[in-house]
């Protein structure tokens, strides 16, 4: 006999797709409100002052569930699970131009197709 909870347990084949970070939901309203912004700029401070290479700083920040995009002269952090882009990365204080003067080169030589951590 089929019970409820036998049901429930199964994993779907969709599991995935639906899969969302609390971040995500910050580019849905076209801006992060001022307590999402705070909590994100503490969350990643660390990861941005303590990196010594573009390539310490994308590994720092897989492990923290994002990935960086460089399109049009931005730096966007990006949602690894939903692909949603935050914000820039002048926006958490850590503008392009710092971080090429942080890590002694410049980010166009360090591209891959535009996404930085695809």
């Amino acid at each position: 006999m089929f019970s409820n909870l036998a049901i429930l347990e199964r994993p779907s084949k969709d599991t995935n797709t639906l899969r969302q970070s609390a971040w995500a939901s910050a580019r849905v309203s076209k801006r992060l409100d001022t307590e999402l912004a705070s909590q994100l700029r503490i969350f990643l401070r660390d990861v941005f002052q303590d990196a010594q290479s573009w390539s310490g700083l994308r590994r720092a920040l897989r492990n923290k569930g994002f990935s960086l995009k460089f399109e049009q002269g931005r730096l966007r952090l990006v949602d690894t699970l939903s692909r949603v882009e935050i914000c820039t990365t002048g926006f958490l204080g850590f503008p392009v131009v710092q971080l090429e003067r942080q890590f002694g080169a410049d980010l166009n030589t360090n591209l891959w197709n535009n996404w930085v951590i695809g």
